[in-house]
């Protein structure tokens, strides 16, 4: 079989580099060439295709800090400037002292190129003519790159957003095995149903996974692989041309994705970029012409994006105010055990997980051996850089809120009369004045009425109940709460259904919380833990969002219209 990276192939790349990256994409040109080609005999990349492809599936030769890269938008088949011209500088979480790359300020022109050229291509039912089995292996291939480039990726993840090499491991192969999971499971997940002959001479059928439209995806900056991929690879698997909009501080992975969807076969119409901050590209999400919406983000995204669509499908997954409640009669050791495992659930990716712990509940006797094991384990991480050779237990930057911040809900606390168990601070030396960077904090005594009111992140004072606000810091809380009084409180005080972890060995107490709680309920583990393949998001109902993802038909089915048949013999 002759390489799919000819001479003239890599001839076209390198100019395409020298030209800063700009126009036609030299992959993209042989799409129809490659499509023609394939047949069920057809092998996936191999690892000297992959290996010819590093100039192009990388938009870079070195990463920040060493050099500053400036990013493109990838519409109709080209790499773009900004319409505008006008670019926005990304700094490092980690250090703000080093630009990472120009992210381009995209505009309601950038914005109509991409759904308009979308449009054109849903309208021209191509997907109609695109049988699945071709699809599959265009998924496969993507797999295969990311199993040859596992490194270089996690690390293009470190640079962006800093995180401890295991976390980023998390992420990166999230979005390794989507790809294995959603096409291997995707043909058998989405079989039609026939229904039994209810009258003679007619023949009733439903299938409800016909891809809906052009879809566009918007993504957050806490998973910038594992999220993304699950999303981009469902619609396409589907049969939805799409539109990316990631988030900034994600652009080289934005970048990386759509060029490893083109690298490994798919064809270029359906796949599309939109860099961009803000008002700048809101229309992507309330255009007409789009037909699901995606997003990963705030409640207050999502509120505007489906504000401005009104009835059109939006579909929304967002953080959550988690909690645990640890059951009595724990020896000692076990009690130990399940601290370390909630404590990381609370400061692991530096507390920016959306199924991130928030607080943990208990009896009072129970708690008051448990808190002082929490602030102990607490003790044994160090605030820093996670990236290079940092340890799992380093707490990194903050990415959402101020440091500030997280000493004003300490001193505030304090005023109210809680107990501040460990008080923070900012992170010490150079890193800590560099970076929004904080130590842990604890705080116990806390009720589902307590209020605080201070200024939240430079942007004015601000009341809340501290436990039903979610917080992406590394402050843990801890509420004496009996079982029947944590259901109680899980069901009608906290407005977040995302995670609760329940820590307990009597059925009576786990059947009850099957009966009562939704979204993602965790037996004896933290309520971050994704130990394979499953389904992940909230209840459908409340603030945390109505999309839940990660288990193919779950997936599928945001991309997906239903089809209710009869068949009459005439």
């Amino acid at each position: 079989m002759a390489p799919l990276v000819d001479d003239k192939l890599s001839a076209e790349i390198r100019s395409f580099n020298q030209r800063g990256q700009l126009g036609s994409d030299p992959l993209a040109a042989r799409y129809a060439q490659r499509r023609a080609a394939y047949t069920l005999f057809a092998r996936q990349l191999s690892d000297a295709d992959i290996e010819a492809l590093r100039p192009y599936l990388f938009c870079y030769t070195e990463l920040p800090p060493r050099q500053k890269l400036t990013v493109r938008n990838f519409i109709a088949g080209e790499w773009r400037a900004p319409a505008s011209g006008e670019h926005a500088t990304m700094t490092s979480p980690a250090d703000k002292r080093i630009a990472l790359f120009d992210v381009p300020a995209s505009g309601r022109q950038d914005v109509e190129s991409a759904l308009s050229f979308g449009d054109g291509v849903w309208k021209s039912l191509a997907w109609a003519d695109e049988g699945l089995a071709y699809r599959k292996q265009v998924v496969k291939n993507i797999s295969r790159i990311l199993n040859y480039y596992t490194e270089e990726f996690l690390e293009e993840i470190r640079q962006q957003i800093p995180k401890t090499r295991l976390e980023a491991q998390k992420d990166f192969f999230e979005a390794k095995r989507c790809c294995d999971h959603l096409e291997g499971s995707f043909e058998a997940s989405i079989k039609g149903e026939m229904v039994p002959d209810m009258v003679a001479g007619q023949r009733f059928w439903r299938d409800a996974f016909l891809p809906a439209g052009l879809a566009a995806i918007i993504t957050p900056m806490n998973f910038i692989w594992g999220i993304p991929m699950i999303h981009l690879a469902g619609a396409y698997l589907t049969g939805c041309p799409w539109v990316l909009k990631g988030h900034p501080y994600a652009a080289l992975t934005n970048t990386s994705m759509v060029r490893c969807f083109i690298a490994a076969g798919a064809d270029p119409r359906f796949v599309q970029k939109v860099e961009g901050f803000g008002k700048g590209i809101a229309p992507l999400a309330t255009d007409h012409r789009v037909a699901v919406v995606a997003v990963t983000g705030s409640s207050e995204t999502a509120r505007s994006i489906s504000a401005g669509r009104g009835l059109a499908r939006t579909r929304f997954e967002g953080g959550g105010c988690n909690w645990s409640w640890v059951d009595d009669g724990y020896n000692d050791e076990d009690l130990n055990r399940i601290a370390v495992r909630l404590t990381y659930a609370k400061l692991g990716l530096s507390s920016h997980k959306c199924t991130g712990l928030h607080g943990v509940s208990a009896t009072r006797p129970t708690l008051d051996r448990l808190v002082p094991l929490i602030a102990a384990e607490m003790d044994r991480w160090t605030a820093g850089d996670p990236r290079g050779d940092a340890p799992d237990k380093t707490l990194g930057p903050m990415m959402v809120h101020k440091a500030q911040t997280v000493l004003d809900v300490v001193a505030q606390a304090k005023a109210a009369g809680l107990r501040v168990v460990r008080e923070s601070g900012r992170a010490p030396g150079e890193y800590g004045q560099h970076a929004e960077a904080v130590k842990p904090a604890l705080i116990d005594g806390v009720t589902p009425q307590t209020t605080l009111k201070h200024d939240w992140d430079g942007k004015g004072v601000r009341e809340y109940r501290i436990a039903s606000t979610e917080f992406f810091m590394p402050i843990l809380v801890a509420m004496a709460l009996s079982f029947d009084e944590f259901i109680n409180f899980s069901l009608f005080d906290n407005p977040h259904d995302l995670a609760t972890s329940l820590w307990t060995r009597d059925d009576k107490k786990l059947t009850r919380a099957r009966r009562t709680l939704a979204g993602m309920i965790k037996e004896n583990d933290g309520t971050d833990s994704a130990l394979e393949w499953e389904e992940f998001g909230a209840s459908t109902i409340g603030e945390s969002g109505n999309m839940g993802v990660g288990e193919v038909v779950a997936t599928v089915s945001i991309y997906a219209r239903r089809q209710k048949g009869r068949h009459f013999v005439f």
